[in-house]
């Protein structure tokens, strides 16, 4: 992030959604490189996943890395702009088989990010 530690952490409060994540994970905030602001490196306490695990927590929504990079990219957002985009919702204005795929992939960007 282009901003210094005393922006995304002041007073060593973290933003709300890292924070959220609580004791399950390690936060670490150092200078960038370049003097570029700040770097935030987050990090499961557990260790490793296996990957066969990994995959089925992903496909049911599940997947605590998953929950990282979305606090992360909110943190992110609130840090830089004061606030947190989500995907227009709803995607058109009724659910048809024609329009499926787009509540699909609207449904996934929740989740993943903006599409």
């Amino acid at each position: 992030m282009n901003r210094p530690a005393s922006d995304v952490a002041p007073g060593g409060r973290l933003p709300e959604p890292l924070a959220g994540l609580g004791d399950a994970v390690e936060v670490q905030l150092r200078p960038a490189a370049g003097d570029r602001g700040t770097e935030v490196a987050v990090r499961l306490r557990d260790g490793a996943l296996l990957p066969v695990a990994t995959a089925a927590r992903r496909a049911t929504g599940r997947d605590p890395e998953q929950a990282i990079r979305a606090a992360l990219r909110e943190s992110k957002q609130l840090i830089e702009t004061s606030e947190v985009l989500h995907p227009d919702y709803p995607p058109t204005t009724e659910p048809t088989p024609m329009n499926k795929p787009l509540r699909m992939a609207t449904q996934q960007g929740r989740r993943e990010g903006r599409l």
